[in-house]
């Protein structure tokens, strides 16, 4: 990410929290890349479906007003799934006892690599420990350039049968909803330089109602 890039993801992250704030969700990240402003968020027991929706429209609300992108952009507001983003100290220590796969930075080896795999085993306010075989790996938080939980995958159903559909919805990716920053309809297909539409099914509607009452 650029410096130009921080500066709008510093902008939106100032506007944002107060906004999970007052449905009581955290933000877990927040990035801007290639024209997309991706919100990840979640909360207590898991992010409800109705909370992402209500969400989005909040942040789309604020997007049209505050306008801490300028030009064309997608919203994309979503959980953080079953393999989450590290990005703060208290999401390592909650992740104590996963694995996890890190990436460093480039002056910071693991065992010779700068990706490894392994258990958590401890995080603090200063680093985290990364167990791989029989060794410990200390890290401070600034060493590490990227960092997520990994999950363990089972075998992949035979293709067909009704457990493969049923293992195919359950493993589909984390609820997400996007919205285009556009300008003269809320049609997908118009794209415009301030506001936002062009949501997913659910909240495309919700959105569409909600701007004919305003």
């Amino acid at each position: 990410m650029n410096t130009s890039e921080q500066r709008k993801v510093a902008r939106a992250t100032e506007l944002i929290e107060p906004i999970a704030d007052d449905f009581g969700c955290e933000i877990v990240d927040i990035d801007y890349s290639n024209g997309v402003l991706k919100v990840v968020i979640d909360e207590p027991g898991g992010l409800n479906s109705q909370t992402l929706v209500d969400v989005t429209k909040a942040v789309s609300r604020m997007v049209d007003a505050e306008d801490p992108i300028p030009g064309r952009f997608t919203l994309e507001v979503t959980s953080p799934g079953v393999e989450r983003p590290l990005k703060k100290p208290q999401h390592f220590q909650r992740s104590v006892g996963e694995t996890i796969l890190i990436k460093t930075l480039p002056d910071v080896e693991i065992a010779g690599a700068r990706r490894a795999e392994g258990e958590l085993s401890k995080a603090d306010e200063y680093g985290i420990t990364l167990s791989i075989g029989d060794t410990d790996h200390v890290l401070k938080y600034g060493e590490i350039r990227s960092a997520r939980t990994v999950f363990a995958w089972g075998p992949t159903p035979k293709k067909g049968g009704k457990k493969n559909q049923n293992a195919s919805a359950a493993t589909d990716g984390s609820p997400k909803s996007k919205t285009t920053k556009n300008a003269e309809t809320p049609a997908k297909t118009q794209p415009k330089e301030s506001g936002t539409t062009n949501t997913s099914d659910q909240v495309t509607e919700s959105s569409r109602k909600a701007s004919l009452h305003e």
